[in-house]
């Protein structure tokens, strides 16, 4: 079996699993915290069915299938992007301040790595040489985002409760396996559409796996307790922690300013 066609098998594959995952963020009510993550779901399960029947009827080589292709991965890629929000709103939403801040944050990537792209794709002809480059600064973002994400939840103890732990570590798996393939993409290698296509489906399965796992369950409860008293709420600090909280009143001081 050559590799566009082990290909091909592992993307139906991927398609069947990726209907699990549906299955659960629908039946877990998933829309009620990351609702941008389970229009990405859908969204892929759609795009998938369309490149199907575009590849049945005119060919993996045609025009057609191509330009399906990028028009559909325009869409993911901008619905990647909001998934990314939707993570970050999930996990520091209660913290106004931090939150504040990195919604800046976020669109002041966004902005700048559209412009990035647009210029380092001058002078090129056609649309898909800027498409690869926006998708690969966007996984890049993506990848370097969750990884801070990462970092400021441990350090200030804010823990990623289910499903958000599991997504996490699924974006960034494929994000990182589409920005080694995008950048090989960019330069003239000598190197098969079909290994990268191989690649990247390789790499969604995995994510499919996290994804399905961190949803097996019933999402944990995010209320908080209540609190009356200063007492309390230090009695309570292991779910807000002190540091977490000097930290957005900081945040907040600033923005007023």
């Amino acid at each position: 079996m050559d590799s566009l066609h082990l290909s091909q098998w592992l993307g139906d594959l991927s398609t069947l699993a990726l209907v699990g995952v549906c299955t659960l963020a629908l039946k877990r009510r998933l829309w009620g915290l990351m609702p941008w993550f389970t229009t990405y779901l859908l969204l892929v399960l759609g795009a998938d069915g369309l490149r199907w029947l575009v590849l049945q009827t005119s060919g993996f080589r045609s025009a057609g299938y191509s330009w399906t292709w990028w028009m559909t991965q325009t869409l993911l890629v901008a619905a990647r992007g909001a998934a990314l929000v939707d993570l970050c709103r999930a996990a520091l939403s209660q913290y106004t301040g931090v939150w504040q801040a990195a919604r800046l944050l976020l669109f002041g990537s966004a902005c700048t790595l559209l412009l990035a792209a647009a210029l380092r794709t001058a002078g090129k002809a056609g649309i898909t040489s800027y498409l690869v480059f926006v998708e690969r600064e966007l996984e890049l973002a993506i990848v370097v985002v969750v990884v801070l994400l990462l970092i400021v939840s441990r350090y200030y103890g804010v823990e990623l409760e289910r499903p958000l732990g599991g997504i996490a570590f699924g974006l960034i798996f494929y994000s990182s396996i589409v920005v080694i393939t995008s950048s090989i993409l960019i330069e003239p290698l000598d190197v098969s559409w079909p290994v990268f296509s191989l690649a990247r489906t390789l790499a969604y399965l995995v994510a499919e796996g996290a994804w399905a796992y961190a949803m097996r369950l019933p999402f944990t409860e995010r209320a908080r307790p209540p609190l009356t008293t200063a007492a309390e709420f230090e009695l309570a600090s292991g779910a807000v922690d002190q540091r977490m909280r000097e930290l957005n009143a900081r945040i907040l001081q600033i923005l007023k300013r």
